[in-house]
């Protein structure tokens, strides 16, 4: 009898185990293989943005609160939606992909016919016609066609090819809540919305939610991940985690929640255990040096990943993962995030030395973007006078129109490279910023 008991006992705990969150790492890719050219700033400027969090204005209590209340309430949005609010316009622009010369990675033009299929499987005209609240079950790449073939414009060109998939929207963290419109007519995937994108994910990495799942996990008692490239462990289950990726705190367990899926196609609560301290914390993180320090060194060196692609970042998404922690929302792209901030200054058409002046005064370390069309980045200090910055970066235009590489995140003047000869000047950040943003 006993055995039985001892039996059934270890069989109860096994099925109902925890999963485990704990270190892991990006899987490496071709990203790591691109070009990482080097200029003066990269050699000159440690690469360490510690050096720069002493320069921190601190942020009140009472301030944070504030931000993460709006944070909260705007990555909660897709699940009051009362329907997905998007224009034809909106939802329908990737369509004139179809008429241009697109590629695959190895240069295979893809063809009309292909295009027509992506089209009638995006199945528009049931459009808005499921509407329910949904959550992802992994960490997942929102795209634009119901499909994962990526596709690019002639590689030939001056900043095309090999990262710059057009069909990759974005990556989307797990635990994000969303609201679904409709399948796709093969039924392998959902066009969804979430708090800053909008796309099709694959069925299998969403799970639709109820009232009773929602009245669990929004339980205004957040954590969030610390640490970048975790792993969350389960039998038979495994997932990254990113930087600034959201777990609700269970009431009772004080564990951290995510959730599984049952055979209906709903989603049910999983709690999760950490493996070790100091890779997840309580939401918001107070905005202090050593907080700053810790959240931004984890993001520099890391190779460029257009639209999050293949567990990376590009420029706007290292923006987004650094404010998350300290309970500051960004939207998805820079051009969203121009508009994101609290207070917004117009720089565009002053002269480089006036844009300077102006940046050292007007913008706050580790508090500020800077804007141009397409890119953006986050100042974090001076040194010497010179304004510095930390971007993911993909390159500087050359007078040749090509690009020198650089291809991941670093830190830099806003004059990358202007001691080189063959740098297009006019094209250079400090001469086309266009705006502060500052929270």
């Amino acid at each position: 009898m006993n055995k039985i008991i001892v039996t059934i006992f270890l069989f109860s705990t096994i099925l109902f185990a925890d999963a485990v969150l704990d270190r892991g790492y990006r899987q490496k890719s071709a990203l790591d293989g691109m070009p990482k050219n080097s200029v003066s700033d990269i050699k000159n400027i440690k690469q360490d943005p510690a050096i720069f969090c002493s320069q921190i204005k601190a942020m009140s209590r009472k301030e944070q609160k504030q931000y993460d209340d709006r944070y909260n309430k705007k990555f909660f949005k897709p699940w009051f939606r009362k329907s997905m609010g998007l224009s034809k316009r909106e939802r329908t622009w990737q369509f004139t992909f179809a008429k241009q010369k697109v590629y695959t990675r190895y240069r295979k033009r893809l063809s009309k016919s292909w295009f027509k299929y992506q089209i009638r499987n995006s199945n528009f005209r049931a459009y808005n016609s499921v509407l329910k609240s949904a959550i992802t079950l992994r960490h997942t790449d929102l795209k634009i066609y119901p499909t994962k073939q990526d596709f690019y414009y002639d590689p030939k060109r001056t900043g095309e090819g090999f990262p710059f998939d057009y069909n990759q929207n974005s990556s989307i963290n797990i635990n994000t809540p969303l609201l679904v419109s409709h399948y796709s007519r093969d039924k392998r995937w959902v066009y969804i919305r979430c708090s800053y994108a909008y796309g099709w994910l694959p069925v299998k990495d969403i799970a639709f939610v109820n009232n009773k799942f929602k009245k669990r996990f929004m339980n205004n008692n957040y954590a969030v991940s610390i640490r970048d490239n975790l792993f969350i462990k389960d039998k038979g289950f495994k997932t990254i985690v990113k930087l600034g990726t959201i777990f609700p705190i269970d009431k009772k367990s004080k564990k951290y929640i995510i959730a599984s899926k049952d055979k209906r196609g709903y989603a049910k609560i999983k709690l999760v255990r950490t493996a070790r301290k100091w890779i997840v914390a309580k939401k918001p993180i107070a905005f202090t040096p050593s907080n700053v320090a810790l959240i931004s060194k984890q993001l520099v060196g890391e190779p460029y990943g257009w639209g999050g692609k293949l567990q990376a970042r590009d420029c706007s998404s290292l923006t987004k993962d650094f404010f998350a922690p300290f309970g500051i929302f960004l939207r998805r792209n820079s051009k969203q995030q121009s508009h994101d901030g609290k207070r917004v200054t117009p720089i565009r058409w002053l002269s480089a030395k006036k844009k300077k002046e102006m940046i050292l005064k007007k913008a706050k370390p580790f508090r500020s973007l800077l804007y141009v069309g397409g890119h953006v980045t986050l100042y974090v200090g001076q040194k010497k006078g010179e304004p510095i910055i930390l971007h993911n970066y993909w390159g500087s235009r050359l007078k040749n129109r090509k690009k020198r590489v650089y291809g991941r995140a670093i830190m830099t003047t806003t004059e990358i490279g202007k001691e080189r000869k063959d740098i297009k000047r006019q094209a250079m950040l400090l001469n086309t910023f266009s705006k502060i943003i500052t929270f």
